[in-house]
């Protein structure tokens, strides 16, 4: 009995290989009778699978017999060349194109289908994935948009759905995540209704020491904080210290900052209760409090003096200084001396920029050269400008004030630039300066007549600072 070859075996020996083709199955028939013949029987005492149904357009089959898409020829046990020429039968047959599979939701237990949203998963592909109608898709969407953008559904959210037997939607569940749902419920009378439940998490207070060697970012995650944390800090010292140019290997930061977990497991950071940062920019403490009766809290020195000022030391959370203030600097694409009257902040392209200061907009335009601009006018006769946006932040307009910190804009490489980054200006009284000599104004602080609580209340938090800090200093 003569051998058969695989398509995948390893033979020096050439294969002669017919492939399927509709104008070569006359051909396809006759290798089949020498093939037969070979193997020492009759055509019909061979037994031959079938191919199946073709899709393509072409002559009608031959219907004597079904010839299989490959036929291989057997392995011959002499050196000589196997007896059946090839033959030519043209371009194979291009393969249908493929169908993507259907979802699988997760067996039906109490009558609710779930699962899981995967890469390219859209609500309305879930939904036809469940049996709902059409017009019970367009009706959750509908009650959707009220609570959450439908389309903003994300990979690894949990989804669960009930429909009953026409297909109409009774309840609609997605895990936002660990402890956001949107639930979707079916009224009384009919009409569907959404709701954004939050899960109770357990709050407590915990402390943080790092010290820096390579950045704020990895000193505190690698102190068990995580990116929001580190905004958090940023945020806390962002009029006194510019993480960017002043931190320095062996600086030091402490933290006693709230968190909460749920079922045991940490779910984020929350308000950073009291932080001290120790290094060659020097020593800056903050106690956040917030006094009886009032709506939000605020920074304070241990003096009670405010840690805000009325202008920001760096406009953006990261970035790292490419070029400083220099009147007579060499431009890096004119070639020619032109001064540099701001400060460049190497960043990713859509890093978001923060007005430095409380102000209205006056500029909001692309000007050319500076591409993309924005220029904010402040009190006391300041003025501040951001070049080479790649974008504006939405819904503001010239005229329109806004608060310190406010994103105005987005990182970008728009104008004469060489790469992704933000050229920050100030003026005072219609003339540059640098804005690493600006003095900026401190806020009020707290009034005298609360002074007493607010000491009564920060206490036990600056001893905790106190006994962080307190250890040998690293080497």
């Amino acid at each position: 009995m003569s051998s058969r070859v695989g398509i995948s075996d390893v033979n020096p020996r050439p294969r002669q290989v017919v492939r399927s083709h509709p104008v070569a199955r006359p051909w396809r028939l006759a290798i089949g009778l020498v093939l037969a013949a070979c193997d020492g029987g009759t055509p019909e005492a061979r037994s031959l699978p079938q191919d199946p149904p073709s899709t393509s357009q072409g002559p009608a089959p031959v219907e004597a017999a079904q010839l299989p898409a490959v036929v291989e020829v057997p392995a011959q046990t002499s050196t000589a060349p196997p007896s059946v020429e090839p033959v030519d039968v043209g371009s194979p047959v291009e393969p249908a194109a493929q169908v993507e599979p259907a979802l699988q939701p997760e067996p039906i237990d109490d009558g609710w289908q779930r699962g899981t949203v995967e890469a390219g998963h859209s609500l309305s592909r879930i939904a036809a994935s469940v049996g709902m109608s059409p017009r019970a898709t367009a009706d959750l969407v509908a009650a959707l948009t009220p609570v959450m953008d439908p389309a903003t559904i994300g990979e690894g959210q949990r989804w669960a759905l009930q429909i009953d037997a026409s297909g109409a939607l009774l309840g609609f569940s997605l895990s936002r995540g660990p402890t956001t749902t949107v639930m979707v419920t079916r009224e009384p009378d009919g009409k569907l209704t959404a709701a954004v439940v939050e899960a109770e998490t357990t709050i407590d207070t915990v402390t943080i020491a790092a010290t820096i060697d390579s950045s704020l970012y990895v000193a505190l995650v690698d102190a068990g904080g995580d990116a929001g944390l580190v905004a958090a800090v940023v945020d806390v010292f962002a009029s006194d210290i510019d993480f960017y140019t002043d931190t320095r290997t062996g600086d030091r930061v402490a933290l006693v900052v709230e968190r909460h977990t749920l079922d045991g497991k940490l779910i984020r950071h929350g308000q950073v209760l009291a932080a001290e940062y120790r290094g060659e920019v020097g020593t800056v403490r903050g106690l956040w409090w917030k006094p009886p009766g009032g709506e939000s809290g605020s920074w304070y020195t241990p003096e009670g003096k405010s840690l805000d000022r009325t202008l920001l030391k760096s406009p953006l959370k990261y970035a790292r200084m490419s070029s400083g203030f220099n009147p007579k600097r060499m431009h890096p694409v004119l070639h020619k001396v032109k001064g540099h009257f701001g400060v460049d902040y190497a960043a990713p392209v859509g890093t978001p920029i923060w007005a430095a200061a409380a102000g209205d907009i006056v500029v909001r335009a692309d000007k050319g050269g500076a591409g993309n601009m924005v220029v904010l006018r402040h009190d006391g006769g300041f003025e501040t400008v951001y070049m080479h946006l790649s974008k504006f932040a939405a819904g503001h307009k010239v005229g329109m004030r806004v608060a310190q910190k406010t994103v105005i804009g987005y990182v970008g490489t728009t104008g004469l630039s060489t790469g992704p980054h933000l050229h920050f200006g100030v003026k005072r009284s219609g003339r540059w300066v640098d804005p690493a000599t600006v003095r900026a104004i401190e806020r009020a602080g707290i009034a005298a007549k609360q002074r007493v609580r607010f000491e009564r209340d920060t206490k036990a938090r600056a001893a905790e600072l106190d006994a962080l800090l307190a250890g040998p200093q690293p080497e």
